[in-house]
């Protein structure tokens, strides 16, 4: 099975009650998708890390540790920009992470 890389720029994303843009990068396969993207870091507890989204699920990775949020549909990739929702498992009425605008682009 082939990779494909791929790309999305200046992605909307809010984390917990954080907004920000995020520059996504990594791999696209059919409907696929696997995404990489640096948290900027302003030196709080809940700054830096990475964000990770894949089809059903996104992780967040950060100095305080790692959560493994599940989305509320799975993330499609069509060509079109996305807006997407992930929530943590046992807590699925509010969401943790949204990502509206993902633009993914073939590289």
């Amino acid at each position: 099975m082939s990779r494909t890389r791929c790309r999305a720029d200046g992605a909307e994303v809010t984390l917990r009650s954080k907004t920000m843009l995020l520059d996504f990068t990594g791999e696209c396969d059919g409907a696929a998708i696997r995404l990489v993207a640096e948290l900027p870091d302003a030196g709080g507890a809940e700054d830096g890390g990475t964000v990770v989204l894949e089809q059903d699920a996104a992780t967040v990775t950060q100095p305080g540790g790692e959560i493994r949020l599940a989305a509320r549909e799975p993330l499609r990739w069509d060509g079109e920009p996305v807006d997407a929702e992930f929530v943590l498992p046992e807590s699925p009425e509010s969401t943790v992470l949204a990502v509206r605008g993902l633009a993914v682009q073939v590289e």
